[in-house]
């Protein structure tokens, strides 16, 4: 009886742990990424979330997200090591972001590289890197003008409700905004998203297995009765 209670104590603590609230709005990068199309480009799409091109950096999970906007910060036009760009002659393009685990998030980041951006931007979300489902469309990212040489440029924030995902797609078109657009194709500088604050729901696929792990004990319990 004893053992049956701790192992349903440990279920449940799984559980809870798995719908804990965030808490608070931090800022958090993504994790990894892959080029759905477009690519493989100039530059890596690794340097999109790594910092590398921002001025001023932060820390992942823990610095506050508004705190940190509030601060304007911005990202070096310098194009070697700190912005990726698709294909010469894309208009488009489409990339897929990790962000490592199932969070809710509902703002989102981008640095839009200033010479060659993206006009509209879609997003699409995943929990599973295989259904994907609209998050935000039609975005239209700042064009971030070139003034002089290397001109750092600041990040728009895109708002959407409070949303359950790990993935994350960006369809990108009208590529590349017209000022100056001297460059044919897309390109971004940065991307970042704030937690939301709100309870992160565990997937079905889990609530069912952790469902089937406490019938099994109790009916392992109601053998050990009988016998």
């Amino acid at each position: 009886m004893k053992r049956f209670g701790i192992r349903c104590f440990a279920l449940v603590a799984l559980v809870a742990s798995l719908a804990r609230p965030v808490n608070a709005q931090f800022i958090i990068s993504p994790t990894g990424g892959v080029i759905n199309s477009g690519g493989p480009g100039f530059g890596t799409l690794t340097e999109t979330w790594d910092q590398s091109g921002l001025l001023t950096g932060f820390t992942n999970g823990v610095t506050s997200f508004d705190s940190y906007i509030a601060g304007n910060p911005l990202h070096t036009s310098n194009f070697e090591g700190f912005e990726w760009f698709s294909n010469s002659g894309s208009t488009s393009a489409s990339v897929t972001y990790d962000m490592g685990a199932i969070g809710s998030f509902d703002r989102l980041a981008l640095w839009n590289e200033e010479t060659s951006g993206i006009g509209r931007l879609n997003l699409s979300y995943s929990t599973d890197n295989v259904n994907f489902f609209s998050l935000a469309s039609n975005l239209t990212p700042t064009d971030n003008p070139l003034v002089g040489i290397y001109t750092p440029y600041g990040a728009d924030i895109f708002s959407f409700g409070p949303t359950s995902f790990q993935w994350v797609r960006f369809d990108m078109d009208l590529c590349p905004q017209q000022n100056p657009g001297n460059f044919p194709g897309c390109a971004i500088g940065e991307v970042a998203f704030r937690t939301s604050g709100e309870e992160v729901v565990p997937e079905p696929a889990t609530m069912s297995l952790l469902a089937t792990g406490l019938a099994g004990m109790a009916a392992a319990r109601r053998r050990r009765k009988k016998a």
